[in-house]
């Protein structure tokens, strides 16, 4: 999960991360690190905030085994400024929206 210290996420966020999630689900987000890299740039570049992004990765890991375009895809759905300030209060209302 080092790639992550690449994304500013520190190494407290990565064992916090680590603790909440089975090896054999950190295990397939290490193997596909350049998606979970690009699902990174792309949330942040919305607005959401890095402890938003920890939290997704510690309690809405599922997020990550979507493609970029897949995430991209469904926010243009909604009316992204209202996701973001949904997501950054509380992330687990990713739950609220549907993947394509």
């Amino acid at each position: 999960m080092n790639f992550l210290k690449e994304q500013g996420f520190t190494d407290k966020d990565i064992k916090d991360i680590t603790d909440n999630n089975y090896e054999n689900i950190l295990e397939n987000i290490k193997l596909n690190h350049e998606n979970v890299q690009s699902i990174i740039d792309y949330l942040l570049g919305i607005g959401i905030e890095r402890e938003t992004l920890k939290e997704l990765f510690m309690y809405q890991i599922g997020l990550f085994f979507k493609t970029k375009e897949e995430i991209q895809t469904s926010f243009d759905e909604y009316e992204i400024d209202s996701i973001v300030k949904s997501l950054n209060f509380d992330a687990d209302s990713v739950e609220l929206i549907e993947f394509i």
